[in-house]
């Protein structure tokens, strides 16, 4: 019996030595770091795949009801995004509601790196048939395409002079009466929160909720402080025990296949990278 469960170990320890024998000729200290980096990765992938796993399965379970109909707690609606006055978007200039940029930074030899997050926005409303119902998107996660790159910088492998400097086409749909207007790159690089003068190139990558456009909100139904009438007493914002929320341009079922693929990448992905870390490591070490 104890030979039964002794051999898969003797032959995968066996198979594992001459796989990784071209790397074990490499300095050890080099190795280990690595190691455990990618180790960490796979942890890190893994649960956050659990998490969008868990978020999917909200988004399949909590059915798109008429915004009228809906009640306390977490709901699901879909509508035309309006009301307020909407603002220009912090890179491209684009009349919105809510946006997130993403800032990368060139570092010399190490490639591009994530630099800082800059989410904010304002209340809208989203309306159907059936009523309308207040958003407020500060804390959500968007699911919206691209709304522009930009980048600015020079010296970095690999772009010509026309990516550096890509402008956004106007939305005509927009109807609010803003121009979309690129920023220049001195104030973007003020928007990156470094000195006036770093030579580094910066990456930005931009999100936006706009108006008169369509979404899906899967967030937390909420009595509304500030009504401005009888139909306008509920808010969906981020809930304090269930915290998603999420705004996303894709209908319900494009909403549930993404989440789903990349949860099952994710959890597999992380799973395998982190398997596979450890047994080097304890290979190397004699320990497996």
């Amino acid at each position: 019996m104890a030979l039964r469960f002794t051999l898969p170990f003797i032959w995968l320890r066996a198979t594992m030595g001459r796989f990784f024998a071209p790397f074990m000729m490499q300095p050890n200290g080099n190795i280990d770091a690595w190691l455990v980096a990618g180790f960490g990765l796979g942890l890190f992938l893994f649960f956050r795949g659990l998490r969008a796993f868990r978020k999917g399965l909200m988004v399949a379970d909590t059915p798109i009801i008429p915004i009228r109909s809906a009640p306390m707690g977490i709901v699901q609606v879909h509508g035309h995004a309006g009301g307020g006055t909407p603002f220009p978007s912090p890179v491209s200039g684009t009349p919105c509601y809510a946006f997130r940029v993403v800032i990368e930074r060139y570092v010399n030899r190490k490639g591009w790196r994530h630099h800082r997050t800059d989410q904010n926005g304002s209340c809208f409303y989203i309306s159907d048939e059936s009523g309308r119902i207040h958003v407020e998107p500060r804390e959500a996660e968007f699911d919206v395409p691209v709304n522009c790159h930009r980048q600015i910088g020079d010296g970095v492998i690999g772009f010509s002079l026309k990516d550096l400097f890509r402008p956004v086409e106007p939305d005509a749909s927009d109807g609010s009466g803003l121009s979309v207007n690129d920023r220049t790159e001195d104030e973007l690089l003020e928007y990156s929160g470094v000195d006036y003068g770093c030579a580094d190139p910066f990456r930005f990558t931009e999100y936006c909720v706009k108006p008169d456009h369509e979404y899906d909100v899967l967030g937390t139904c909420v009595e509304n402080p500030r009504p401005e009438d009888e139909y306008d007493r509920n808010l969906i914002t981020k809930g304090d025990h269930n915290t998603t929320f999420v705004i996303s341009s894709k209908s319900l079922d494009e909403l549930k296949r993404g989440m789903g693929w990349r949860s099952t990448l994710m959890v597999v992905g992380g799973a395998v990278l982190a398997v596979f870390c450890a047994a080097f490591f304890m290979t190397g070490h004699g320990i497996l």
